[in-house]
């Protein structure tokens, strides 16, 4: 990555006439910072930390777990060619998709490059409410949110709003989707970070759904805040425009509007004309334009989620696709970036896909993911086809790592990925010094977990960092040392004032403490943000219940990993190359208990082989697809 596009530094505007206290006031505290920006350290000293005393900046390596092609990329890979940052946002030409803490993967990413962000981050009305998949990472970030009231929201939102301001482009735009809660304080944050100039609409959408007060009015709207990240920004109000002459609530064609005369031109096209203070407009029939009535600030016509909606995939907070392809279509250019950072069950990356948008999200639930990722295949699959051509995209995970993955790296790919995680720098120079951290050499051992350092690694690693390096310490990275290893390293340290050729080593095992020691000392609770998983040991139990039809069980199932258990599953009952869920078996859940259905039963339309696959995740960040065969009979 482009250090220097990542790194460019973005200010809070100074607004000293907006913040102004009368004279009359005398002496009155403002604050013209948002929380979380300044800290101060001593008195009379402010240091500017930029959110990174409340949220250390940790940097560690994005690990693909999975790569969905759909046949296009070289075309992907060659428009990186002409455009610098999409060739920083998307090296390997597919669209990206991240397991992990948002924060942390936005400061990886490259600054100036995504046209749009929206995001529909929980709303601060309760710890229940908002954790929505049960994970062990999303549980976490939640905790999070919830630790000081609302000025511990807010910090925990304005960092995440700082970085979304320094990856938007010069002409980018940022939705915030929020309800009653927060959403006041938020504009007030708001204005803070991007600019009182840069609020450009505060939208109201209308969703009628559920209860009805008793005590109070029904709390039945959403209020979407738009800000332009400068003074020139992306909106496209043709393309959301609707005919002059059509009725934007009954969508009709009116023969008449505003009692203006009637006209053709040479060409055929109607167009009405009034006289005022002397002058003659047009206005043609067909031309776009933005309705005042529902399609102004005051959005009526998009209707939220009903239980029996086909769109739905089974979770509560799930937004409607037609909202989302309304904001992506007048804020984003066709050939433009999207972005979601809190992506839930995928409804953003879903339109902007079949908008034919870039696109990029993240979410830290392993579950939203695998929903996520399962509903772009069915998107592509089903309703764009061979329209025009669709990126890959991939599944990347940031700090919870898959262990078969990086099994399955060749040695040099190994050791680049455990010295990064490490926090360290890779290096090659000398074969059997893999990197340095802090000028301390670095060994690392094989891909395999089921491999050892021996004594003959550690003697080679020391006469290396003695020799080549010209320092006595050195720290070896692997899943396992051997007895012998570790008496070899002990034998090197006892020479210490006793031989110029002393060799301090530090054995470090991936799955230990102290390989996070980096990470924990900037925050004690940080450990779990660097882990690695195994998938869940699956087994299917099939019964057959009558013709076509089948019982299916993974109660047996179990997680591998510690205090881990299965918390999703989804079913797809005519597997070919891609995933995509059976409708109806995406994101089963127990309503009662909110626990996921391990039990289900499907009826096949007719007699024959199929091939069936089940992807399950287990609440600490594992999944495995198990597929099987089935002559339905």
């Amino acid at each position: 990555m482009n250090e220097k596009l990542n790194n460019i530094e973005i200010e809070i505007p100074k607004q000293p006439e907006f913040y102004k206290i009368p004279a009359r006031f005398g002496s009155v505290p403002i604050d013209e910072a948002p929380l979380g920006w300044e800290i101060e350290t001593k008195p009379r000293e402010t240091k500017v930390t930029k959110f990174e005393h409340s949220y250390p900046r940790i940097l560690l390596p994005f690990q693909e777990v999975k790569r969905i092609e759909f046949g296009h990329n070289k075309e992907f890979l060659e428009n990186n060619k002409k455009d610098q940052s999409l060739k920083e946002l998307f090296p390997k030409g597919a669209n990206r998709l991240f397991f992990g803490d948002n924060l942390y993967v936005m400061r990886q990413l490259p600054s100036k490059s995504i046209d749009l962000i929206y995001i529909d981050p929980p709303f601060f009305s309760g710890r229940n409410y908002n954790v929505i998949f049960g994970d062990k990472n999303e549980v976490r970030s939640f905790s999070d949110i919830w630790e000081g009231g609302i000025p511990g929201y807010l910090i925990w939102l304005n960092a995440r709003l700082y970085e979304m301001k320094r990856l938007l482009k010069d002409t980018g735009n940022l939705i915030l989707h929020l309800d009653w809660h927060a959403v006041h304080y938020a504009k007030v944050e708001l204005d803070k970070i991007f600019g009182i100039d840069n609020f450009k609409n505060e939208i109201i959408w209308f969703a009628d759904t559920g209860g009805r007060a008793k005590h109070f009015f029904p709390r039945k709207h959403y209020t979407l805040l738009w800000y332009s990240k400068g003074k020139n920004w992306y909106f496209d109000e043709k393309s959301i425009g609707l005919p002059r002459n059509e009725c934007a609530t009954c969508r009709t064609t009116l023969d008449k509007w505003n009692n203006l005369k009637k006209n053709i031109d040479s060409d055929g096209r109607v167009y009405r004309t009034i006289k005022s203070n002397g002058k003659i407009y047009k206005y043609y029939d067909d031309d776009p334009v933005l309705p005042t009535d529902v399609w102004s600030d005051l959005w009526l016509d998009i209707n939220n989620l009903q239980q029996k909606d086909p769109e739905r995939i089974g979770y509560p907070t799930q937004k409607p696709e037609s909202l989302l392809q309304r904001i992506i279509t007048a804020l984003c250019p066709k050939d433009g970036v999207v972005a979601d950072f809190f992506c839930g069950g995928g409804t953003t990356l879903v339109a902007a896909q079949e908008l034919n948008r870039r696109w990029l999200g993240s979410d830290q639930s392993r579950i939203a993911v695998s929903v996520t990722s399962d509903r772009l295949v069915r998107c592509v699959e089903e309703k764009i086809g061979s329209l025009f051509p669709v990126p890959d995209f991939t599944v990347e995970h940031w700090g919870i790592y898959e262990i078969p993955n990086l099994e399955n790296l060749s040695d040099a790919e190994f050791r680049e990925f455990v010295v990064k995680a490490f926090g360290g720098k890779p290096e090659n120079i000398f074969p059997n010094i893999h990197g340095l951290r802090a000028g301390v050499p670095l060994y690392v051992g094989e891909p395999s977990r089921r491999t050892k350092i021996i004594k003959d690694d550690v003697v080679k690693f020391s006469q290396a960092i003695f020799k080549d390096k010209k320092t006595n310490f050195g720290t070896m990275l692997a899943w396992n040392f051997s007895p012998d290893a570790k008496r070899a390293a002990e034998i090197l340290a006892a020479r210490e004032n006793k031989r110029i050729d002393f060799v301090r080593l530090s054995l470090i095992r991936l799955e230990s403490n102290d390989f996070r020691e980096h990470i924990i000392t900037k925050h004690k609770d940080y450990g779990s943000l660097l882990s690695f998983v195994q998938p869940p040991d699956v087994k299917i139990k099939i019964e057959r219940i009558e013709k076509l039809k089948y019982k299916f069980d993974i109660s047996d199932t179990v997680s591998l990993n510690k205090d881990g258990v299965i918390a999703n599953l989804q079913w797809d009952f005519n597997f070919t190359e891609k995933f995509s869920s059976t409708e109806g078996y995406a994101f089963l859940r127990d309503k009662s208990t909110g626990k996921p259905i391990l039990t289900v039963e499907y009826e096949f339309p007719k007699e024959g082989p199929y091939t069936i696959a089940c992807s399950i995740q287990d609440d600490q960040g594992g999944e495995k697809t198990s597929v099987l065969e089935l002559e339905v009979k």
